[in-house]
């Protein structure tokens, strides 16, 4: 399965090809590091950064660019394209930023934007993130597509983990793009791999499904100018979250609060930083209606959401996690009573299964699924929910995987539960 999503069909990105880089499961690891001394933004020093890809068995060696051919700019149905291969569009990246003024007192915000986009240019740049990760499926800045759908591009919106980035499940994003979505991820400033305290405070609690809320709205406020300006389906919404990322996708599907437990977490000083006003803006509507279903993968937050408070949400929601990596989804499986709630679970599947990749960062139990192997099930499966509930697509294969009466590997377990 692992050899399928490396294929590409017709038009669709394909890696650069074998050369003398270290690459692993589709990572570069770049060597600017050891060459300079560079400004990483995350504040990953560059002793760090290369510390880092040793605890990952990643050479510290890769080519900063490369160059395939360019595909046609024609017209594509997308929702033709099996959602187990690449679609038909290669994937472009970009970096923007925005502000905004959380509540509570916080002060002023200014946030990195990640996005990833329908192109059928595969030239230039990789974006390297983290100035660590060289991507070989992204091309940096390159010009977009036309829409492949009347109303333009649909839109994944991701959350990553605590002490994550941004591009931590950029092979997911891609696959999005590849069909035709337009996929965005803000950086959660003081929660990312350079700069998050443990533990966190209630500021990150507030911050987080805001900094979503933010994304979307960049996308809905691009000047005339811009290359992406109005591509965006505002209308048309997903949501993903990666481990903690999983509490801002809750947050932002509508949970419901519990303000003796916040209360009660910041007296104990369980979570530091606290201040009335910080806890008043936890009681106040967090949430956004644009989002109009959740992927919520190896996580399962529940501290501060009340008892019945996830049936608050009315979006489907489909929660994802390894064998492996037990989050707690049970608990939270067993706790819903009102919502059109899927659970799926992979044998074999540890934490960055949904990120990275299944051996990453993980112990030699990881290493019997591979990270190609990984990917080859998530993705797909992902992909299918977001067409099911985002764009309505009912095609055999998509009904199949969604609906259960069709299983991608014999490596997954799908539990589903309607109100």
């Amino acid at each position: 399965m692992g050899d399928n999503l490396a294929k590409r069909v017709a038009g669709g990105p394909r890696p650069p090809k074998s050369r003398q880089d270290g690459v692993v499961a589709g990572w570069c690891v770049t060597g600017a590091c050891v060459a300079k001394n560079m400004n990483i933004r995350s504040s990953v020093g560059c002793a760090n950064a290369a510390m880092l890809a040793v605890l990952m068995w990643l050479p510290l060696a890769c080519s900063s660019s490369s160059k395939a051919e360019v595909v046609p700019d024609t017209p594509v149905e997308p929702l033709a394209y099996t959602v187990t291969e690449p679609g038909p569009f290669n994937c472009g990246h970009r970096v923007l930023e925005t502000s905004y003024v959380p509540p509570g007192g916080l002060p002023a915000r200014s946030i990195a934007v990640e996005i990833w986009y329908p192109s059928t240019v595969a030239e230039g740049e990789h974006p390297a993130y983290l100035h660590l990760f060289q991507d070989p499926l992204a091309w940096d800045d390159v010009v977009p597509a036309t829409p492949a759908y009347p109303g333009g591009m649909p839109v994944l919106v991701h959350s990553h983990g605590h002490k994550g980035f941004p591009g931590n499940s950029a092979r997911l994003m891609c696959h999005a793009a590849s069909h035709g979505w337009l996929a965005v991820a803000p950086e959660h400033v003081g929660d990312t791999l350079g700069d998050a305290p443990d533990p966190l405070p209630l500021s990150s609690y507030i911050q987080r499904p805001l900094d979503v809320r933010a994304a979307l709205d960049l996308l809905g406020a691009l000047p005339a100018s811009d290359p992406l300006a109005t591509k965006a389906d505002l209308s048309r919404v997903a949501l993903s979250g990666h481990s903690f990322g999983t509490y801002s996708g809750w947050a932002v599907g509508g949970a419901a609060f519990d303000p003796a437990a916040v209360n009660a977490a910041c007296i104990g000083k369980v979570v530091p930083g606290c201040s009335d006003a910080q806890i008043a803006a936890l009681a106040t509507d967090l949430s956004d209606p644009r989002p109009k279903a959740l992927v919520l993968m190896a996580g399962a937050p529940r501290a501060f959401f009340k008892e019945g408070g996830y049936d608050a949400v009315t979006h489907p929601v489909l929660m994802m996690s390894g064998s492996l990596n037990p989050v707690g989804n049970d608990t939270i499986y067993k706790a819903v009573t009102k919502l059109d709630i899927t659970w799926t679970e992979i044998d074999g599947g540890c934490h960055q299964l949904f990120g990275l990749g299944n051996t990453m960062l993980g112990g030699p139990e990881c290493a019997v699924l591979s990270d190609e192997d990984g990917f080859a099930i998530v993705n797909p499966w992902v992909l299918a929910y977001l067409r099911y509930h985002t764009l309505d697509d009912r095609s055999a294969e998509v009904k199949g995987i969604v609906e259960g009466t069709t299983k991608l590997s014999p490596l997954v377990h799908v539990m589903h539960m309607t109100p």
